[in-house]
């Protein structure tokens, strides 16, 4: 950060955070000039798609620090008017001794050789710890050094032909679910923070199964109003996808509605559609808000790979874009 606050020099800096990670505002200010105004963001922060520029740009920030993420690879949002420092977090205990051999044996019971390890920002050591550890047991290890998101695995995903199957490190469900819907490999979910390798395959099961029966919903229905949902946030502001969907949905006899939305949630999708009274919704914003949040909507919400899906008519399941 001290590169930063020197080669910038902002008079104003907005220190944004996930809300677990919040503490550490008071831990950054220590470090910061008493010259540079310092302000503290409370809004949510649910990936680096989600920076605050409104924020800054009210206060008259002119530098943003942004805690727990690196830059945002769908979008770069440096180039919108404000200075962005990205400061990622790690986990610095790394996995025993016993749980790397524990690992390794599950590996070789499975029959896999030849793997990629991978991993979000936050486990960032462990990943180097494990494909080491798995390269001198004498597996075949592609180390894949830019982290995953939760719509972002196309690093794991262009290796699926080298490969007999996946490593994801990450805690909870979130990340391994979207590398499952990815992925066309098997995958293995270690919990770093379990020291255990996770069998989620019967939540991953129950999520595909819902995932699909909608898609097959829209396809084999008269269904022919949609909305189509345009962030309102910078990193999820795809005005060209939207563009692209409208058209295409056009030429298959759909009508699309373009809604703009900064936090889509249920309430908000309610709202919406008892003004509009459409037949089913894409989100273009985040592909894990149809997933994750709007399943038990009561009208077909979709990602943009599932409407790809429908209007293809493609039976693989696609995800996220």
């Amino acid at each position: 950060m001290k590169s930063f606050l020197n080669n910038e020099k902002p008079s104003k800096i907005l220190l944004h955070a996930p809300d677990g990670l919040k503490p550490l505002y008071l831990c950054l200010k220590k470090n910061i000039p008493s010259n540079i105004e310092v302000y503290y963001s409370s809004s949510p922060g649910y990936g680096a798609c989600d920076i605050p520029l409104w924020e800054a740009e009210a206060l008259g920030a002119d530098g943003i620090v942004h805690i727990g993420h690196l830059e945002y690879p769908f979008k770069r949002l440096g180039n919108l008017g404000r200075k962005i420092l990205y400061l990622p977090v790690y986990f610095n205990r790394l996995l025993s001794s016993e749980f790397l051999e524990s690992i390794s044996i599950h590996l070789k019971a499975k029959g896999f050789t030849a793997l990629s390890v991978s991993s979000t920002v936050v486990e960032a050591k462990i990943r180097g710890q494990l494909a080491e550890y798995l390269s001198i047991k004498g597996f075949k290890i592609y180390e894949v050094e830019q982290p995953v998101l939760g719509c972002f695995y196309t690093p794991v995903t262009v290796l699926d032909e080298r490969v007999d199957a996946h490593l994801l490190i990450a805690g909870g469900l979130f990340h391994h679910l979207g590398a499952y819907l990815s992925l066309r490999k098997p995958l293995v979910s270690i919990d770093p923070y379990r020291q255990s390798v996770m069998n989620y395959s019967r939540e991953f099961a129950k999520y595909l199964q819902k995932r699909l029966y909608l898609v097959s919903k829209v396809k084999n229905s008269p269904m022919r109003t949609l909305g189509i949902i345009i962030g309102g946030l910078p990193g999820q502001y795809r005005p060209h996808m939207v563009e692209a969907l409208k058209e295409r949905a056009a030429r298959k006899g759909y009508e699309a509605y373009v809604i703009s939305s900064t936090y889509l949630t249920m309430d908000r999708l309610i709202a919406i559609d008892n003004s509009l009274k459409l037949d089913f919704y894409v989100v273009t914003s985040c592909p894990r808000l149809p997933i994750d949040d709007l399943s038990g909507f009561y009208k077909p919400v979709l990602t943009p790979g599932e409407f790809e899906a429908v209007l293809e008519g493609k039976e693989e399941y696609v995800f996220p874009w």
